[in-house]
């Protein structure tokens, strides 16, 4: 009887083993988090959420600093090169070039300044997430469109349902990264 009990515990044990490392790789799969000092840094420095910064990582590259869209946007967060010739005269930087944006501390700073800017801009995360993804100009067209906007200030939906699609998914993932960010495996 010792020895079923025994191995009874034994397999419980292995079974529990098995489902924490399984919850840990999908956790490490679906929720990456990597360049954690960087995104703490310029969440700190532009007042973002560290989570909002990764959540949007996330989705906008997984985390692949060489990550290039058939777009031509560039980096971990994406940034088009005429949208960060913008930004680096907005930020001060003389010495921008397009290859920056593949090192993960100039793109992440370059990309929340410029999230700092669409949130300041724009009443929610929603409608800012949106500005980041189709650009502030169809956001502000959109806006002025009963069919997507009823107070003029925030969308409640755009006519791009990947727009719609991705300011959910990032919105809907920062309490994953939160809680990455406060356990830190």
């Amino acid at each position: 009887m010792d020895k079923v009990k025994t191995l009874s515990i034994g397999l419980s044990l292995v079974v529990l083993f098995a489902s924490i490392l399984t919850f840990v790789i999908y956790i490490e799969v679906m929720y990456p988090l990597r360049y954690v000092n960087e995104i703490e840094t310029a969440g700190y420095i532009y007042d973002v959420e560290p989570a909002l910064i990764a959540s949007l990582i996330n989705e906008e590259s997984s985390f692949d600093n060489l990550c290039e869209s058939p777009s031509g946007a560039i980096g971990l967060m994406q940034i088009m090169p005429d949208t960060a010739e913008w930004l680096s005269v907005r930020m001060g930087i003389s010495d921008y070039t397009v290859t920056k944006l593949y090192e993960p501390q100039f793109n992440i700073n370059m990309g929340t300044f410029y999230l700092r800017y669409l949130l300041d801009r724009f009443t929610d995360n929603y409608t800012a997430l949106c500005a980041y993804n189709a650009g502030e100009g169809l956001v502000r067209n959109w806006l002025q469109d009963t069919q997507y906007s009823q107070n003029n200030q925030s969308l409640d939906i755009t006519p791009y349902s990947s727009t719609n699609a991705y300011a959910e998914k990032v919105i809907k993932n920062i309490d994953k990264y939160r809680t990455r960010f406060e356990m830190r495996f």
